[in-house]
């Protein structure tokens, strides 16, 4: 599931419209107003527009950490003149660039007081908005989960124990060639593994920031590369 994707189920959901525009009128707000009004009043008006909120996602079960979407929504002035819905206007703050919703889950290592965080085991927890329990929203959570392990991975310089390149059926292939290629590139003209991933046309992975700035790929060519180096300088 992407966020876009959720942004549109909730707006394809009349009580979400209904609540921003039913808050506009209590709250006495028109994003029609100028910017530098609209500025002028969010800042004199915030705590009762956070506590508004707040109040709003929890009559519509809607998780906490779309607060800060629902705030957008009720800054903006998203509707064109036949009624729809146009999201490009959905801002932060009212600048130029676009908000999106939070999706209702969360992921992360997990370590319980008392642990050792260099145990050779690892925690990773995934928590979803128990009305948000989709196969979809779990297989997100589940995919951003592994790549936050992979990140702590990488970070801590561990290396995959050998059993693991006959755990689908056999070494995986790798042409040498490549990986003296790529210890190339990463040794010796300092290109980051990223880079070498676009060079090579491989995928990328997520680092726990949500960035694509990750490659496995060039990892293990790179790894392989250096230990063909030292054979043969021996």
């Amino acid at each position: 599931m992407e966020r876009q994707t959720f942004e549109r189920a909730l707006h394809a959901w009349d009580l979400w419209y209904e609540s921003i525009d039913q808050s506009r009128r209590l709250l006495g707000y028109n994003p029609k107003w100028p910017k530098d009004t609209c500025l002028t009043w969010i800042e004199q008006h915030y705590p009762k527009i956070r506590k508004q909120a707040e109040d709003e996602l929890k009559r519509l079960e809607l998780p906490p950490n779309l607060r800060d979407y629902w705030e957008e929504c009720l800054y903006c002035d998203y509707r064109t003149v036949n009624g729809k819905t146009d999201y490009s206007r959905i801002t932060s703050h009212l600048s130029e660039y676009k908000s999106l919703p939070q999706l209702p889950c969360d992921h992360g290592l997990v370590w319980h007081e008392g642990e050792d965080i260099h145990d050779p085991w690892l925690r990773v927890e995934i928590r979803i908005h128990k009305r948000f329990v989709t196969k979809e929203l779990f297989s997100y959570a589940a995919k951003f989960a592994y790549e936050t392990i992979q990140s702590h991975f990488w970070s801590e310089n561990v290396e995959n124990h050998p059993v693991c390149h006959w755990l689908k059926g056999g070494r995986p292939p790798i042409d040498d060639d490549t990986a003296l290629d790529c210890v190339r590139l990463k040794d010796d003209e300092r290109l980051t593994y990223k880079e070498i991933g676009v060079h090579h046309d491989w995928p990328l992975q997520r680092d726990s920031y949500g960035n694509l700035n990750q490659c496995s790929t060039a990892r293990y060519y790179v790894k392989w590369g250096r230990e063909l180096r030292k054979k043969y300088q021996q």
